[in-house]
């Protein structure tokens, strides 16, 4: 069953921007967008859903401002320490992800217009991961929690939301082991059979090719289904909808489902 898709102009409706806009993110590679055969453009509405849901997630504009300057700095203890200070007047570390991931996306823009060097952007996305890491280590698991693995799908280099995504699953009593860039999709029953997960989360961006998500999004359908083990599929990625696995868009989507 295909993917439902909206015209450009729809698109535009409901994000309640331009048509050009439309156009200028698709061109840019920030919207994945299919052509029919009469060259039209046509938005999947999974990515209308994304960007309606990051929209909702983003922090305001100061705070926006805050977090580009401790990213920027480069210094994980920089970004530890504004990690903990929004922990402490959020509702949850999904909310401070969500804030975050808003702050992670104008790097991204500004990367783009050369407003950021890529030194820069390196620096910032490792300190983030660092900051990330140290938090995680401090809160206390139990050993018998459930455990999560946290991957991308291959070839994804981009493992920052995993980072993130650990927050929140410690804080909801999760263990986590972390995978990273997704193994071949051959090796994912062996990865079951030896952590035996009873989570599965599998980001992807949009930097990875429609066809290689389908490919991978297929063998852990696959997986989740012979061996019974939950399955969130999350990021940026042209992920399609199917019974096996929830799509999670934001933090808080992902924080909602580990509840449900």
């Amino acid at each position: 069953m295909s993917e439902p898709m909206v015209s450009a102009g729809e698109a535009a409706r409901r994000l309640g921007v331009a048509p050009a806009t439309i156009q200028r993110w698709a061109d840019r590679g920030l919207l994945q967008t299919e052509r029919t055969a009469g060259g039209h453009r046509r938005i999947p509405v999974t990515e209308l859903r994304r960007l309606i849901a990051s929209c909702r997630g983003a922090a305001p504009c100061a705070a926006l401002d805050a977090w580009l300057e401790a990213l920027l700095s480069g210094d994980a203890n920089k970004v530890k320490a504004a990690l903990i200070a929004s922990r402490e007047t959020a509702t949850s570390w999904a909310e401070t992800a969500d804030h975050v991931a808003a702050a992670l996306a104008e790097l991204g823009r500004r990367w783009e217009c050369g407003a950021c060097a890529i030194c820069e952007e390196h620096a910032a996305s490792e300190a983030l991961r660092r900051a990330a890491a140290s938090c995680s280590s401090e809160m206390r698991v139990s050993p018998s929690a459930p455990c999560a693995a946290l991957l991308t799908v291959e070839g994804e280099r981009h493992t920052l939301g995993l980072s993130l995504a650990e927050l929140v699953l410690a804080e909801a009593g999760w263990r986590s082991v972390w995978i990273g860039e997704g193994p071949p999709a051959a090796d994912l029953s062996t990865l079951a059979g030896r952590l035996k997960p009873d989570l599965i989360v599998c980001a992807a961006s949009s930097a990875s090719k429609r066809a290689a998500i389908a490919s991978y999004q297929a063998a852990l359908t696959r997986l989740a289904q012979q061996s019974g083990t939950r399955l969130m599929l999350a990021g940026s990625g042209a992920w399609t909808e199917a019974d096996a696995g929830t799509r999670v868009f934001t933090f808080n989507d992902l924080r909602a489902a580990l509840g449900s």
